[in-house]
Parts: C-alpha cells; structure tokens; sequence
C-alpha cells in the first residue's frame, strides 16, 4: 500500500514504479466499441514521461509531465499546455526551483482561476507536502500573483492535491474539491472539499460522505449534471484504481457511488475529466497501449487517454416474494428494432450488473434464472449517456 500511494502521490514518479494486474472484466461479451471508445490520446499529450491530470478548456488541454531537474539528478514535475494539435508548451507559471514540482493544474468555471499542486520535497527527495496554489487572470490574460490557500487546507506535513472546481446548484456558490491525508478522514486519502465565500474566502474543509476506508483521489466536478467523479482502490473495482461516480440530489446529499465500467480497465485508471462541448472523456491509465503493447501487468507510467463514452443500464435483480437480492441470473439484451441480441451474460456473479447501450435505441432485456419466471422489459435509451445510467429493477417471480 505505501508503494502504490508513493506513486499516487509524486505522478511525476510513475515512469519508475511497476502496478499490479488484478481480476477480468465480468462481462465477458462487452464490446468496447458498444461501451466505449477509449484510445490513447494525441501524440503532443503523451511525448513526455509520466504524463497526466488532462483539463480541457475550449480547445487547450492543461496537464502535467515530469521532466529532468536541472541538475539532472531526477524527475520534477511541470504543468504543460497543449492548443490542439500544436507542441505541448510549460506554463510560465512553473516554479524555479528543482524542489518544488507542480502538477494537476485545473481552471475555474470562469476560465479566469487556475488551481494547481505544488509538491515540497525534503532533503532526502521525498514528498515533505503538497499545498494548492492558485492565480488569477489579468487583463492582459496572463496569470497573476500565486495565492496559497491558507491553513486550515494547506496544513504543515500533509498532502493536499488534485483540485477540482465547480458550481453548486443547491449552494449557489463555487466548490472547490481535492483530495488529501489529513486527520479526520475515513482511511488514507479521501475527498474534500470546501465552499468558496461570497468575499473570496474558502470554507472549513468537509469530508464527503462518499469516502471509505480506502483511497478516493482525483475529483473532477460536472457542474452541469452535479456528478463528481474519482478514483478509488476500493475493492468492488475491475482492479487497481477504477473510476467512480456520485450525484449530488437535491436534497444536498450524495448518491451511492458507482463504478464508471466503460472507462475503467482491470489496471489503474485515473484523472477523470468531461469536456462537454466536444462529448469528449479524457482519463490517466497505465493499462496496456502503443507506448508498451506487451505490459501484462500495466505500464511502468501513466498515459493519457481519450475518447467518447455510451450510455449503460444498471440492473438490480431481485426476489418478489422478500426483495432478496437474486444471483446467478441470465441476461440478453435484444436490440427491438433489429431483433439482434447484443449482449449476453450467463449466471452473474453479482445481483447488480450493468451492461453499455448505444443512444437513441430501443431495447428489450430478458432477465431467467432457474427456479424463477423469467422477466421482459422494455428499455429506450433516449436520453441516456455515460453519466446518467438507465436504472432499473427486475423482481422476479418464483416458481412453485
């Protein structure tokens, strides 16, 4: 665990650590082309080493690489820019010096605030802590002064990191999400966040209540949906870090969390971010790619990846008679316009699966286990994509 988060924790390290490899996909039939079109992102992202945290505002990507430290006795971290197709450039905002690295840089709704990482390292060269830093636009559209947030966000000996920033519908207010160690949290590194005041101060950081016992890092809020999503090594993943999601209702509460299954790989998948213009995911995975085609057990750094994500169904399979959850069930999803059955699943290891679905379809799913009747239900994918699953629960009947 203390390895797997050293490498979390310094992105810029990635290239030199190894990650484990852990269970399949569970459904066997899914198609990634159904589910998910997820390539490695252009080339002007990824001609760095351990490159990461992408952003995209209008047509520029913000991430960060590691590049040698002047001295060349290591890795730093740097916050890069790329315009579209054009050479990926460092941000004039980078610090001098080769001990502080800085990464995950995040702009505000307004476009005119940029939130970023900057790590400190000690003398022995490991992370002492990590602080958000942030700069305002000036007129002249260059960034202004650093501000860093004040205690209690920035505390001494802790790791603050990977801001994220939105707009709450319910508070009426900017949101500021990150992820960090400190004391109070549920189990290693958790979410938090705090509200930006109407006079420019920042909250008492929260703990969300989503957070377990294991690590829960790289936010990004979906304003437009209010859907924050994170990774987490949680053990209900396809392995490693999986990507999540959580939707925050309107009673100011946050919804299950559930595994984003068309962007996650049975390797380490992070840095989940949504440009909704262009319909566009872009995520940080170490699985298998161009870069290192024959890696069984992942790349020895993050990739940037990209792409477009479909809609899914979210089934819970249950008794009529108690409610109790049903395992071992068969599915097949028929296309009602074609006939065609596009997805198949036999005796389910799970009482919940979800299966990926194109938009704009109709569709009829047949739910059969033995010793039950089996169910027909009609679906229309319409209005569904990846961030709003169709949910839906199957009672069946028992057989007597």
């Amino acid at each position: 665990m203390k390895h797997l988060l050293k490498i979390l924790i310094l992105s810029y390290f990635f290239i030199e650590q190894t990650l484990a490899q852990s269970s399949p996909i569970l459904l066997e039939t899914q198609s990634n082309s159904v589910g998910a079109t997820i390539n490695l992102a252009a080339n002007n992202l990824n001609t760095f080493q351990g490159a990461c945290a992408p952003f995209r505002y209008g047509d520029k990507i913000y991430f960060s690489a590691s590049v040698p430290k002047k001295t060349g006795a290591g890795m730093v971290s740097r916050l890069y820019s790329a315009w579209q197709n054009e050479p990926a450039v460092p941000q004039l905002i980078n610090p001098k010096e080769d001990d502080l690295s800085a990464a995950q840089g995040v702009l505000n709704i307004g476009g005119d605030r940029i939130y970023y990482t900057v790590y400190r390292e000690t003398a022995s060269g490991k992370p002492a802590q990590g602080e958000i830093w942030y700069r305002d636009k000036r007129y002249d559209g260059s960034w202004g002064q650093v501000v860093i947030l004040p205690k209690p966000i920035n505390e001494s000996g802790i790791i603050n990191q990977q801001p994220t920033c939105g707009y709450d519908f319910l508070l009426k207010k900017e949101v500021l999400y990150f992820s960090s160690n400190r004391p109070g949290g549920k189990g290693g590194f958790d979410i938090w966040y705090c509200v930006l005041n109407r006079d420019g101060s920042f909250s008492k950081p929260i703990n969300a209540e989503f957070n377990t016992v294991n690590d829960e890092v790289t936010p990004f809020f979906y304003s437009h949906a209010q859907i924050l999503f994170f990774s987490s090594n949680m053990l209900a993943g396809k392995g490693g870090f999986d990507i999540y999601r959580t939707t925050k209702n309107e009673t100011g509460t946050w919804e299950a969390a559930e595994n984003l299954n068309a962007a996650n790989s049975s390797f380490d998948d992070l840095y989940f971010s949504y440009h909704q213009p262009s319909k566009t995911v872009y995520l940080c995975s170490n699985r298998p790619s161009e870069n290192c085609e024959n890696a069984p057990i992942g790349c020895p750094g993050l990739s940037i990846f990209s792409g477009k994500l479909n809609g899914s169904i979210i089934v819970n399979t249950m008794s009529a008679l108690d409610s109790a959850a049903v395992y071992g069930c068969n599915f097949e999803l028929e296309n009602r316009e074609t006939g065609a059955i596009e997805l198949t699943l036999l005796q389910s290891e799970n009482s919940i699966v979800e299966f990926p679905v194109l938009p704009n379809k109709k569709y009829r799913l047949i739910v059969s286990r033995k010793g039950f009747y089996p169910n027909f239900i009609q679906l229309d994918s319409m209005f569904t994509d990846f961030a709003h699953p169709i949910h839906k629960t199957v009672l069946l009947k028992p057989m007597r």
